[in-house]
This record gives C-alpha cells, structure tokens and sequence, in this order.
C-alpha cells in the first residue's frame, strides 16, 4: 500500500517491480491496462483512514480512427460534430478505468471519454486537461496528432515525465469541476506516461482524494519506465495500423534495452541524491551536538549549583539562599538569550551580504536582462535615467506600477526570455548562495527561475526556429509561469 503524501523512494521500487510483474501476467493489453489501473486504485490508500485515497484511475493510449472497432468509430464520428475524420485522425481511447462508482469501472459506460478524436491543435486545445497532460510530459501536440512511428526516439529527450495539477479546485486544467471534481472532493491529478516506438501514446491519470505533492510526483514519471516495461511486449502486436503495422523484433528489442538503462540510470541518480541527502542531514546533526556538547559543561554546571543552593535552602530554611539558587539559573537563561541575539545577528549580516551581491549582480552581470526588460514594457515606462534621477516618492510609485506589467508585443517578451536564458549561470550561483547562508525563500525562488530557463532551453532545443513566447501563448500555464518569472524580475529590481 503507497500513501501519496508520503511517497518513499522504496514504494518507488516496489510499484515499479509490480507493475512489471503485472505485464508478465498480462495475456493482452486490454488484461494488462485493466490491472494497471485497479492496481493503483487498490494500492493508494490514505494510510489515516485506510481508506482509498483515489477516486479515478484511468489509462487512455492514442490510436488512428481506422485501427478503431465499429462502435468506437461511430462514437468518434460524434464526439468530432461536424469535423471530418481521416484514416490517420489520431484518438485518445479510454483503455481501462477503476473508480468510486459503479459506472467508472467499465470504460463502456463512460460517456464523454470512450474515445476523444484529435482532428488537429485547436480541437485538442479544446480538451484542456489533455492539452495541458501532453505538455507536461514533454511532448509535442504534433507528435501526437501525426505520429511518425520510429524506434530511434531518444528516452533521455522527456519521452518521459509526469503530469501534476497539486491543486484540483479551481484549476483550469481539471473540467467538470462542479460535477466531478467538488462533489467527489478531487485535491490532485497526477498523469504519467510515455510515447511508444510505434507512435502511440498512453499515459495514466489518477485523481487523488489527498493532494500529492511536487516530491511525490517527480518520483512517478520513474514509473512511466516501468509501466513502458510492462505494455512494451504487447508492441509486436498490431496496435498502431499506419505507415507500421507491426513492430519488428529487433526494435522492440532495442526499445526494452533503451528502456531498461534508463531505469538504471534513474535508479543510480536516485540512489545518490538519497546518499548526499543523509550525508547532509548527518553532517548537520553531527555539527549540532557538537555545538550542544561544547557547552553542555557550562548548562550542567549552572544547574548543579543552582540545585545545590536550593537544596541547602530548604535544609537550613535561610532565605538568602533562595535568591543564590536563582542566580546560576538567570545566567543559564541570560546565556541562552545573548546566543539566540547572536544567531539571528549573524543571519541578518549573512542576508546584508547576499543583498549586497545581489545589488552588484543587478547593476553588472544582469544589467542587459533589466534594461532589455524596462524597453520591453509598454506599462509602467522605466529607464535608467529615471530611475536614477527619481525621488524616493516616484520611485515607490514606479515600484507600485510594476504590479501591473503590460509588455509593447509577445516579441519584446520573447527578448527578455533570451536575457533570462544568458543568465543561467548568475541565476545559478545565486541559488548556491543562498543555500550557503540558508536563505530558503531565495532559494525556492531562484529554483523557480532555473525551471523556467529549463523549459525554454528544452523548447529552442527542439524548436530552434521558434520563438518560445508563442508556445507559452497556446498553454495558459505556462504563459501564467512566464508573466509571473518576467513580473517578478521586475519588481524585485527595487527590492536591493
């Protein structure tokens, strides 16, 4: 049994162990996406209650409309309205599904998730949990509305990776909010899957009755290598009908050796995170009995003498002995007063000094981000010169504008992004920095920034002739992630 909450590297293992052992099993790939899904829906549990902590478990893979049975066919043609569907139109099918309600356990009498047709970006636009599922994995829309099946796909390239909404109230990306999500007190969603050599995609949804945190999901995307270890056998089978029936043995081959080293890697790199993690905590540990050891001499002796003192005041009944005994214990507390002014003494000037890098990194290394950025807005208007001859009045006015940021195009953003790109390596020492004087809010915002560079990077690495302002455009989520990196710098120029 695995809690979401509390998700360890060793249930990392131990799921995916059993998700392998479940494609052993599996006769087909309907049995085996039938007992994926019910094996998570039994296996997550809120370990409080004992209850199920999932209300939905879900597995859809993407087929072309002409590999489709007659029924499923029909139903697509009227999923699609008026579009028209080709031989190649590619459709998310609802393999398999476990849930609360009776109906959710047979994908038949699923009404609106049988089968999605993709007929091309805007229809799948239309659908925002799967636009915003395909993103998150780290793979282009395009890849799955026109699949070109091929085995030379690369795992290291976010083949894949994971799918999280932490929040499921109110999130944009999770529809049927007054209908499914409210009433069956959805918190989070978690997705993770994978493309497979023939073009197919499958991914698994769980909607979670606990929220699942950001460490919890990290460790899931692993099991998108294993739940490809177990579906991958059932590849030779003719499950994409396009420009590849049927998958030869040497590809499939190839994919399950690629497969497999990925998992060791992963496995390796995890392990040694684990180890730095328990060197670094036995590290602070040790330094902190160190530090209580050292002056356990002087608290035992204060309290010895103070409890001598009190002991002969209670034998002789002499009152002056009474204000002796409180002496040992007001210098006990006086020590331990000065200690604390002094810690939080040494961690103001440790902060005074990154204040002080941070204002020469602004006004040196970072000083064509900020100025590319203030010629980029159309509101507030911000200039060097104006900022340097502004009174204190104006310069809190321009600090109070800079809330509510309006940029002249999605092009005079996009060169701001390139500056943040250029930065990495600034963005990057701060953060180590700011771990050093352990300042966690700077560091927790300078990880959020080195995300976001992550992503624009991956993007011009595989998009290299597009601007990445235009991708962020088309997922809300991302554009909302851009504005708030963009808006932040910004505000936080005045805070030096």
């Amino acid at each position: 049994m695995y809690d979401l909450t509390n998700f360890t590297i060793q249930d990392m293992t131990q799921c995916g162990d059993a998700l392998e052992h479940l494609g052993y099993k599996a006769r087909n790939l309907e049995e085996l996406t039938n007992s994926l899904v019910r094996y998570f829906y039994d296996h997550l549990i809120d370990k409080r209650t004992g209850e199920k902590s999932a209300a939905l478990v879900r597995f859809f893979m993407t087929y072309p409309y002409e590999s489709l049975d007659d029924p499923l066919r029909q139903l697509a043609g009227k999923m699609a309205g008026n579009q028209p569907l080709t031989k190649t139109t590619s459709c998310l099918v609802l393999m398999a599904t476990a849930g609360v309600q009776p109906e959710w356990n047979t994908r038949e009498l699923s009404r609106w998730h049988r089968v999605i047709p993709l007929v091309d970006k805007q229809t799948a636009d239309k659908h925002p949990m799967i636009a915003q599922l395909v993103y998150q994995l780290g793979i282009d829309i395009n890849d799955v509305l026109n699949p070109h099946p091929t085995p030379e796909i690369e795992l290291e390239s976010k083949i894949f990776n994971v799918f999280h909404v932490p929040d499921a109230v109110g999130s944009p990306h999770i529809p049927a909010q007054d209908t499914f999500v409210i009433p069956f007190g959805i918190k989070s969603a978690l997705g993770f899957g994978s493309m497979l050599p023939t073009g197919n995609l499958f991914t698994v949804v769980i909607f979670s009755k606990m929220r699942v945190p950001g460490n919890t999901a990290e460790m899931f995307k692993y099991l998108a290598l294993n739940m490809r270890m177990a579906v991958l056998p059932f590849v030779s089978k003719k499950i994409y009908v396009n420009e590849k029936t049927v998958l030869e043995e040497t590809e499939r081959l190839k994919s399950i050796i690629a497969t497999q080293t990925s998992l060791l890697s992963v496995y390796k790199k995890t392990a040694v995170n684990q180890s730095r993690r328990l060197e670094g905590f036995s590290w602070k540990f040790t330094l902190s009995l160190a530090k209580f050891t050292k002056k356990a001499w002087l608290y035992l002796s204060l309290s010895t003498a103070s409890s001598l003192f009190l002991y002969v005041f209670y034998a002789t009944h002499i009152e002056f002995l009474l204000h002796v005994a409180a002496i040992p214990l007001e210098v006990l507390l006086g020590a331990l007063l000065i200690e604390k002014l002094l810690e939080r003494k040494e961690k103001a000037e440790k902060f005074n000094q990154l204040m002080y890098i941070k204002s020469y990194l602004y006004r040196s290394e970072m000083r064509n981000l900020f100025i590319t950025n203030f010629n980029s807005l159309k509101f507030p208007v911000i200039t060097m010169p104006k900022i340097k001859n502004a009174g204190l009045d104006e310069l809190k006015q321009l600090r109070s504008e800079a809330d509510h940021l309006e940029y002249f195009s999605l092009d005079a953003m996009e060169l701001v992004i390139r500056e943040y790109v250029a930065a990495y390596s600034v963005f990057r020492d701060f953060m180590d920095r700011a771990s050093t004087y352990g300042m966690d809010t700077l560091f927790q915002d300078m990880i959020y920034i080195l995300h976001f560079i992550q992503d624009v990077k991956l993007f011009q690495q595989a998009n290299p002739d597009k601007p990445f302002i235009y991708e962020a455009q088309e997922h809300p989520f991302l554009m909302e992630k851009t504005k708030k990196v963009l808006g932040d710098g910004t505000r936080n120029f005045w805070i030096i």
